[in-house]
């Protein structure tokens, strides 16, 4: 894991392709523990390990998660599927430390890793110190 002005670079790209409320790229991945402290200047940063499945009726996923970084608050995630073009922007909820992700299907690969690795797998949520923008990444280690 590199952290030349190249890596900055990518990553400066990759937040600027934010549109999509949940993605990454290898980049990306690469990238975040590093890009880490960059987000979390300009806003705040949420690290959660993802720990355990819980069933679900609905066809949502639901996973309990410990914060993994100092001063995080992220106890469990929820990630639902929509069908819709516009998907919602990842969000948390500071009360119950709940981070909900929106996916377009259940083959997303983000999602097929949370569901398949057998390693440690993480949820990172960065909200703007405006509050005005998030960014969700899931990932699992190699």
């Amino acid at each position: 894991m590199g952290s030349g002005s190249g890596d900055r670079a990518k990553f400066t790209a990759n937040l600027q392709a934010m549109g999509a409320p949940v993605h990454s790229s290898d980049t990306l991945k690469d990238s975040v523990p590093h890009a880490g402290m960059h987000l979390a200047a300009s806003g705040t940063l949420e690290v959660m390990r993802v720990t355990k499945a819980i069933p679900t009726a609905n066809g949502d996923l639901l996973f309990l998660g410990v914060p993994a970084r100092t001063g995080s608050s992220a106890r469990s995630l929820h990630v639902s599927f929509t069908q819709q073009s516009v998907h919602e922007p990842p969000t948390m909820d500071p009360m119950t430390g709940r981070i909900h992700l929106s996916y377009p299907h259940r083959d997303h690969p983000e999602v097929q890793a949370l569901l398949t690795s057998t390693r440690n797998r993480f949820c990172y949520f960065w909200r703007s110190a405006s509050g005005d923008r998030t960014h969700a990444w899931l990932l699992s280690s190699k």
